[in-house]
């Protein structure tokens, strides 16, 4: 029962999350001010963090692993379900909230504007990709759960360098135009992301 409640209240923050992101302003090819664009551009990658931490947690109240194997098949099929579903939502989450939002905050109106854009969007492409990298390898494993919990691991393994190269990817952003780093610096999205650095 509890673990039921769990996904239901995983979903429904899912679901608010993704309103509000899609509430916000679609500014896809424009420059806007470069307050706004940090401010957007750190809330988009927070929510994003945020949606991982909700799938985690379902894992993590999962008790799939820890089950008593009874030697039918269902057991490995339910687990091996289970984490490549999960897989799939952090999939969904890093495109739908992590790219698209990226996109939609446009570029700053600096200079180095557009550079700055690409950098964080370069990023996240990465981070999908080598998130599809783990699904392809889980595709090619074993169909048992021990092999499914191994891709969780590397999706993990993705998520943690990911995370990493991110705060580089703003610091590299930062270090192109001091406007730039200002923005980074002093929006409120920007200090909540910067002080939950991994």
């Amino acid at each position: 029962m509890k673990t039921w409640l769990a996904v239901i209240a995983g979903i429904v923050a899912v679901l608010v999350l993704g309103a509000i992101v899609a509430e916000g302003q679609d500014n896809t090819g424009d420059t806007v001010r470069t307050s706004a664009w940090a401010d957007d551009v750190c809330g988009t990658v927070g929510t994003w963090e945020g949606q991982l931490e909700d799938i985690g947690n379902d894992v993590a109240l999962s008790n799939v692993g820890a089950r008593q194997n009874d030697g039918g098949s269902g057991d490995h099929v339910e687990g091996t379900l289970y984490v490549r579903e999960a897989l799939g939502r952090v999939i969904d989450a890093t495109n739908d909230t992590l790219q698209e939002g990226l996109k939609r905050a446009g570029a700053p109106d600096v200079a180095q504007g557009e550079a700055a854009s690409l950098i964080l969007r370069n990023w996240a492409q990465q981070t999908e990709n080598d998130l599809h990298a783990v699904r392809v390898l889980l595709k090619e494993s074993p169909n048992t759960t021990a092999a499914a919990f191994r891709g969780l691991g590397a999706a993990v393994a993705v998520l943690e360098r990911s995370a990493i190269a991110g705060r580089a990817a703003f610091r590299q952003v930062a270090a192109l135009d001091g406007e730039l780093a200002s923005a980074i610096g002093d929006e409120n999205n920007c200090e909540e992301l910067m002080r939950e650095e991994p």
